[in-house]
């Protein structure tokens, strides 16, 4: 496994899998969200974020962290596996709050050396809530129509710890 991909709803722990995939495997961890976020909260054009991805793609060892549901037919069919974590909404939902409302409250830098403002906590986590079914409702059927995918489906944050855990 030389290419691989987390995806998840937001606040599912896409980007601490990912990392530590990275680090299990030897791969090179390329964090996605400061793609997306330039400094004072720019958002980057998504033809930018787009091109970037699919750079990041052609090379030969990675591990991505993000649903790129814009060009998934490009970027899913480059990784070796696809880890979808799956997790249930008593799980996600805590973590996003807890993730979001934590960078708020500890000033600490996020992408881009941003820092979240209340009102951009709440954002995220209204995005997370809106975005949990619609994931949960497409996801299979894209990934059914990339038949060479490996993908490995975690429903519990306990499933992926053990998988990670493998020799």
């Amino acid at each position: 496994m030389h290419k691989a991909l987390v995806i998840g709803t937001t606040g599912s722990g896409k980007s601490t899998l990912a990392e530590r995939v990275g680090v299990r495997l030897g791969l090179p961890y390329i964090p996605t969200d400061p793609l997306y976020w330039g400094e004072n909260w720019r958002q980057v054009p998504l033809a930018d974020v787009h091109k970037q991805i699919v750079e990041l793609t052609t090379q030969p060892r990675w591990v991505l962290d993000g649903n790129f549901e814009d060009v998934y037919e490009t970027v899913w069919a480059r990784a070796d596996v696809i880890v979808w974590l799956d997790y249930s909404r008593r799980v996600v939902w805590p973590r996003l709050a807890r993730r979001n409302l934590g960078w708020w409250l500890s000033g600490r830098p996020t992408w881009s050396g941003n820092r979240m403002t209340f009102k951009r906590a709440q954002a995220g986590v209204r995005h997370g809530l809106r975005s949990y079914r619609l994931k949960r409702r497409t996801y299979p059927a894209m990934l059914k129509s990339l038949p060479e995918a490996r993908v490995l489906r975690f429903r519990r944050p306990r499933d992926a710890e053990v998988w990670l855990a493998e020799p």
